[in-house]
């Protein structure tokens, strides 16, 4: 007799309290919410609002398996048990995998690539030149006094 073995990876554990995922309803400590609206103050028994998801914020119950934060989670999970790895190092896996929305190759290169501002002083015998803004920069002082010459010195190739 042939018998074939799969490893059994879990749901997402989802709250049953607020909704949201990774601890059970006796270990909440976050608010009643609904699954169905994604209202706070309601259980989902008797509701008859619009579908909301509390995780994704999409048109769909908390507890839909279209979810796209359910399927997140479910790969997580997934990764952490055929990885044999722990949970925060699968979800940094996952992660770095998944590609954020809105966050494409050329959106993050036109943010970091801003050409430096020149400023010009009004003796016109100085150039000041500053680095764009940026919060992880060391702020240094603007460059200023330099000469500029008169004609640009042209070196020719042969």
């Amino acid at each position: 007799m042939r018998l074939s073995v799969r490893t059994y990876i879990p749901n997402p554990l989802r709250c049953f309290k607020c909704q949201r995922f990774g601890h059970s309803k006796t270990s909440c400590r976050g608010t009643l919410t609904c699954a169905r609206c994604a209202e706070v103050g309601h259980e989902s028994t008797d509701c008859t609002r619009t579908e909301k998801c509390v995780n994704c914020k999409g048109e769909h119950t908390s507890f839909s398996r279209n979810c796209a934060a359910w399927k997140r989670e479910k790969e997580i999970i997934s990764t952490k048990i055929k990885k044999q790895i722990s949970y925060p190092e699968a979800r940094k896996l996952v992660n770095s995998q998944t590609p954020t929305p809105g966050n494409s190759y050329v959106s993050v290169a036109k943010k970091s690539l801003s050409a430096p501002s020149v400023q010009q002083n009004p003796d016109a015998s100085a150039v000041t030149c500053t680095k764009p803004s940026d919060s992880t920069a060391k702020v240094s002082p603007p460059i200023t006094n330099l000469p500029i010459p008169s004609s640009p010195s042209l070196t020719t190739i042969d």
